[in-house]
This record gives C-alpha cells, structure tokens and sequence, in this order.
C-alpha cells in the first residue's frame, strides 16, 4: 500500500510528522518533490506517484488552498479515481471548495482516527514484523581479563548502554559482530575497556558488552 502526501510547503513539518506516522504503520509514502531525484522531471515523476499511490493524504491549510501544486493533485488524484483524504489544517468544512469538500475531512486533532482507518486498509504484507528480542550476551567472567588476540562478540543488547563509558551512536553499527581485541583500553569505576579490530580500535568498548564465544 502506498499514500501519497499532498500539502504546501509551508506545512512541511507537520507534513512530515504524519509522514513518520504512516511509516510506522509499515504503509509506504511519498511525500513531496524532496523525493525525486536529481536530473528527474518532476511533473512526470509527480504523475508516476500519484498513480502508484492507493490514496492521497490532503493536509488543507490556508496555504495549501492558494497552491497551485496541490491543487493539480487533487485534480490528478480525483481524474485517476484515487481515494482523497483530507485533514484540516487550521481551516474549517464550510471553508473547503469543490470538489474536496465532497470527501469526509478530519481535522488534524483527529488524525489518529484516520491511522486506524489506514490500518484496516493495509494488506498483509504492509504489517511490520514484530522485532525479534533478543537477550543481551553474557559477559566474559570479569575476574579473568581478555587478552589481546582474544575473539570476542559484542552483544547485541549492551548493559547499561548509557552508563559510563557511553556506548555511542558511532557504536551501535557494530552490535552483534564478532571481533579481536587489539589492544587493552582504560579502567575506571569497576570497568575495563578494550580496543576492537571491527572499527580498527577506534572506540573504547566496555568489558559488559562483550562476551566470549562459546
């Protein structure tokens, strides 16, 4: 299933908030000409979505009213007899015109009615599948220190992520791969670290993510 966002860039960051929304329904979007790439035509590439998309998502502000580019997609999603959903932004019903005043309107605060209208909608292979726990990786015994040379695998859920020492953004990537111990690290606080092959011993890893294979 696929949703076709129309709106006026002044909404653009509400626009993408129900983008993000809709995503995680497992539903694909298109949103706006940010999408198309580069040497692309956009009208023809307009066209293309708005023929691939099962229904056109109207945010209807007062700017969207005075857009040129979203009228001509309401025009070309109701000539390709698209379903046209519109949410109201900061407008009221008596203030929509023809034609999209002939399809039911939310008001934005009512959006979330919409998303479960959207997910009686999608289709089975929409549904994201639900993600696969894990349970975090036992670490090494800490009376007995690793060794440089030592084969160790990084949890795939770290203890303590956010405690001292900080297990980055930078980090996480590497979650769940095997690696050699290169060099020893710092100690502190009850903790040792070690430097790793994978990311060619650029971060410290704390002896809790690690584990030794068995």
């Amino acid at each position: 299933m696929k949703v076709f966002i129309s709106y006026s860039s002044t909404d653009h960051w509400i626009a993408s908030k129900v983008r993000e929304d809709i995503g995680k329904l497992g539903v694909e979007v298109f949103l706006d000409r940010r999408e198309i790439e580069s040497g692309d035509e956009i009208d023809e590439q307009i066209r293309r979505h708005l023929r691939e998309a099962d229904e056109i998502l109207l945010l209807v502000s007062p700017a969207a009213l005075r857009s040129h580019w979203v009228m001509m997609e309401v025009g070309a999603a109701r000539m390709l007899g698209k379903r046209l959903v519109p949410i109201l932004v900061n407008v009221s019903p008596n203030e929509l015109p023809e034609p999209i005043n002939r399809h039911l309107a939310r008001d934005i605060n009512q959006i979330e009615k919409y998303y479960e209208e959207l997910r009686t909608r999608r289709t089975p292979g929409d549904i994201p599948a639900e993600p696969l726990l894990l349970p975090p990786a036992i670490p090494h015994d800490h009376s007995k220190p690793l060794s440089v040379g030592d084969r160790v695998i990084i949890t795939e859920r770290p203890l303590d992520a956010d405690s001292f020492p900080v297990l980055n953004d930078s980090m996480r990537p590497y979650l769940g791969m095997s690696a050699t111990v290169i060099a020893h690290g710092w100690g502190d606080q009850g903790t040792k670290t070690y430097r790793l092959d994978v990311d060619d011993g650029t971060w410290y890893w704390a002896d809790r993510w690690l584990s030794r294979p068995s």
